[in-house]
């Protein structure tokens, strides 16, 4: 896949990255006005002079041994899918929601929805969210933490087969489950920790752009290990499931990206630092196995690496460890809202 801007205009969007986060968005783009105008209305007849977006599919692989894996994906950071890889794990054979229901129904959950403004966190059990998204709440449950409280789990997974695929310095690890109705759909974001995800129930759409791309999505500075596409309309980022061209998002009707529909049984490759948009197709559950590679991160998007290194906020050590323990309360801490909900927890 061909790269949307060339070195120029990398290099011109690093230095408003730069300015952006460590003085702040809003002075960072009131001192360069101008010139971010020019290099937008610059960046736009480039694009469009290439033609209209091409979304490639991302290559099915079978039999991939580690070592092709690891040269020509993992190492220079290209998606693929092990077609099929997991289709004979416990976790594809065996888990429904009504499976979770019954063992795990009681579990109390939190669900932090970075995107809403109103009731951005809800506390339930288990059973009531499953018994709402059968209703058709339209409710999607992400990062629920189902290793972390119940480890016998990792049993339902070829836990060795994932480790292989892990790189040489590495640390830390976390295994996160994704549980959601009939097109619920996670929004455009990137994160910084490698990602190997298994679709077991369900099927799952998947739309990614390169990092390279990130000056079209134009994200504000990064708060622990996410970034997010920022709302450049009222009905929120630009979503590739259902395109909307006008602007403020024409640039993405120029831009190349990948786009996989996984089965269950299939497992993604999904690198550092690629946006992507998922949404379900149908009764979907899904596992994301993530772990932290912090040199692998500075050779794929220096950049990147370089700022979620430095001052943000939450700062990066404590979003790993919630990462560990429950990513919704990343977007809590985010949003100024984890002393509220733990004061809750102990009323």
């Amino acid at each position: 896949m061909s790269e949307s801007l060339n070195k120029s205009q990398l290099r011109q969007y690093a230095y408003y990255a730069l300015l952006d986060h460590f003085i702040g968005r809003k002075k960072g783009k009131s001192l360069t006005i101008k010139s971010r105008k020019k290099f937008y209305d610059n960046l736009f007849n480039d694009l469009k002079r290439n033609g209209e977006q091409q979304l490639i599919p991302i290559d099915r692989r079978k039999d991939l041994s580690d070592a092709e894996f690891k040269e020509k994906y993992l190492k220079r950071g290209i998606p693929v899918v092990f077609e099929g890889a997991a289709k004979e794990w416990d976790c594809v054979k065996k888990w429904s929601f009504d499976y979770f229901k019954s063992l795990h129904g009681t579990d109390e959950i939190v669900m932090a929805d970075q995107y809403k403004i109103e009731n951005p966190y809800e506390k339930l059990t288990l059973g009531k969210l499953i018994d709402e998204i059968n209703q058709g709440s339209g409710k999607y449950y992400r990062f629920y933490p189902l290793l972390k409280r119940h480890p016998e789990h990792l049993l339902d997974f070829d836990y060795e087969w994932l480790r292989s695929k892990k790189n040489r310095f590495s640390f830390l690890e976390a295994f996160q489950v994704f549980m959601g109705g009939d097109k619920t759909i996670t929004p455009m974001h990137s994160a910084n920790l490698p990602n190997l995800f298994t679709q077991v129930v369900g099927e799952k759409k998947w739309v990614l752009y390169h990092p390279n791309d990130t000056a079209i999505i134009d994200p504000d500075p990064v708060k622990g290990i996410y970034r997010s596409a920022p709302f450049k309309k009222k009905e929120g980022p630009f979503n590739p499931f259902k395109p909307d061209y006008s602007p403020p998002y024409s640039l993405f009707n120029y831009t190349s990206g990948y786009s996989v529909h996984l089965k269950p049984g299939d497992v993604l490759w999904n690198p550092p630092y690629y946006w992507h948009a998922v949404e379900n197709v149908g009764m979907s559950i899904g596992v994301g196995y993530r772990w932290c590679a912090p040199l692998y991160c500075y050779q794929l998007a220096p950049l990147y690496a370089f700022l979620d290194t430095m001052v943000v906020n939450p700062p990066i050590w404590k979003s790993l460890k919630f990462v560990q323990k429950d990513a919704n309360l990343i977007h809590l801490l985010e949003g100024g809202m984890l002393k509220e909900y733990l004061a809750n927890q102990k009323a």
